[in-house]
């Protein structure tokens, strides 16, 4: 590949995982798998819809439920800057405008931004 290509290439890379009803365990898979892909030279990483939670009956979801700037997404966002590298993070539940709605958002994460 000729040199001026090979500055105007950003690698990118998807993550595939299986989340489950554990906040704690979804994010070490989470951490695994963006130190992999930092370490393989990828700028940004693309994680699946509801990569941080995945209910086992209806009605979990809720009360796991936070704003965007709650802790969930702080450790998130201090993993991309930690790692130096973009997290385009699927179906992340958010909370509404009240207790009882959510808001099913993808969120990009880079150091201090939320886009």
């Amino acid at each position: 590949m000729e040199a001026a290509a090979m500055a105007n290439t950003v690698r990118v890379a998807t993550a595939q995982m299986t989340s489950v009803n554990d906040l704690s365990a979804n994010f070490a898979i989470c951490s695994r798998l963006v130190k992999e892909a930092a370490t393989a030279g990828a700028k940004l990483l693309c994680f699946p819809e509801n990569f941080s939670y995945v209910g086992s009956k209806s009605g979990d979801i809720l009360p796991i439920s936070e704003p965007i700037d709650g802790p969930i997404m702080d450790k998130y966002r201090s993993l991309a800057r930690d790692s130096r590298i973009w997290l385009s993070l699927g179906g992340f539940q958010e909370r509404g405008s009240d207790d009882s709605h959510l808001r099913n958002r993808r969120r990009r994460q880079h150091q201090e931004q939320i886009q």
